[in-house]
């Protein structure tokens, strides 16, 4: 009961600047506005059901000398398979290290 009037009584020690912030009202989604012909998300359109997949004619191409996954890269610049004592090290979290 003490802790329960104790709370009562509690006034805030910090006082903020400017007051309660007002809290912001829903309002009735909108297209965004590059969106193609006004399309909001899930509206789709009558003919996409019918087209084909969606192709992207200026797809990105890797430049000369570039790539995009490290599968790609030369066997030198991939990650290395991990040992097994390594493993071992990692899982005991270094405990049988003796120095």
């Amino acid at each position: 009961m003490k802790a329960f009037t104790r709370l009562l009584k509690h006034v805030q020690s910090i006082k903020f600047v400017g007051g309660p912030h007002p809290t912001p009202k829903p309002h009735a989604a909108q297209a965004h506005p590059f969106a193609p012909n006004g399309l909001m998300p899930g509206q789709g359109s009558s003919s996409s059901s019918n087209s084909t997949p969606y192709h992207n004619p200026n797809s990105i191409k890797p430049k000369d000398g570039e790539c995009f996954s490290r599968s790609e890269l030369p066997e030198r610049f991939r990650y290395k398979a991990i040992k097994d004592q390594e493993i071992d090290d990692i899982i005991s979290g270094g405990a049988e290290v003796i120095y």
